[in-house]
């Protein structure tokens, strides 16, 4: 239910964004609402696009690519976000506004390697942190199928494990990236062909308890040697050889 109340509530913010004239009443299975007119209207036309997140919902990642919205994961191994990218790329439909792929690891950009490891430990801290059982998998969020697939033990303490391989094995699946700039934009640079490209690069730069100067380092040294590095990477399915900005 929670799936369906989504795709109900994107279909009419999309209504509410496009529709011109009079005030107009939607009535759905979930939203009811009377007398629809936002003001003022948004700058983007026809409408703003939007961005939807997943990692393994491979029925939603599809309809996420047939109506053309952008499609981003995070903190995923390289190898499951070449699954779902070329999933989105063999179902993806044009809506006349640029869809795209994008993908976000933990990063921490320093002056030394030891530096930068030392600034990941910390940052590692989002990793470890445990939600409490009720927030795992709220009814409705993920389809019967995957339900049925966790019963069987298809993704039992899979990312548990996977944590527990430490922080190299993390960068080595793009889940995790530290280092000096250039180990930095390698490490990018790796992912992107991994996993057939992307379109749009984001980055967490901080979390946990990692103090203020530490974290503008960090996003300082990103965006002045790691950023312009990678910026004209082309996109991974729209403008095939041609550089655009991640």
């Amino acid at each position: 239910l929670t799936n369906d109340r989504l795709w109900e509530g994107i279909d009419l913010v999309a209504a509410a964004w496009t529709r011109r004239g009079a005030p107009f009443n939607y009535e759905g299975r979930f939203w009811h609402k009377r007398s629809v007119n936002i003001w003022p209207r948004p700058i983007q036309q026809p409408r703003p696009r939007f961005w939807i997140t997943g990692t393994n919902g491979h029925e939603n990642i599809k309809r996420v690519a047939r109506e053309g919205h952008a499609f981003a994961t995070f903190l995923t191994p390289w190898t499951n976000a070449k699954l779902v990218f070329d999933m989105y790329r063999e179902h993806y439909v044009s809506n006349g506004l640029p869809g795209g792929l994008a993908f976000m690891p933990l990063v921490f950009v320093a002056d030394s390697e030891a530096e930068a490891l030392s600034g990941m430990q910390e940052l590692e801290w989002l990793l470890r942190l445990k939600d409490a059982p009720q927030y795992r998998n709220p009814p409705g969020y993920s389809s019967l199928d995957l339900n049925v697939q966790a019963l069987r033990g298809a993704f039992t303490g899979r990312s548990d494990a996977m944590r527990a391989k430490g922080l190299e094995y993390l960068r080595e699946m793009g889940v995790v990236m530290y280092g000096t700039p250039d180990h930095v934009v390698a490490q990018i640079r790796t992912f992107y062909e991994r996993v057939g490209g992307f379109d749009h690069l984001l980055v967490m730069l901080q979390s946990g308890f990692l103090d203020h100067a530490r974290t503008v380092r960090n996003m300082t040294l990103f965006a002045k040697e790691v950023y312009p590095a990678v910026r004209g990477l082309p996109w991974s399915m729209f403008a095939p050889g041609g550089a655009r900005p991640l």
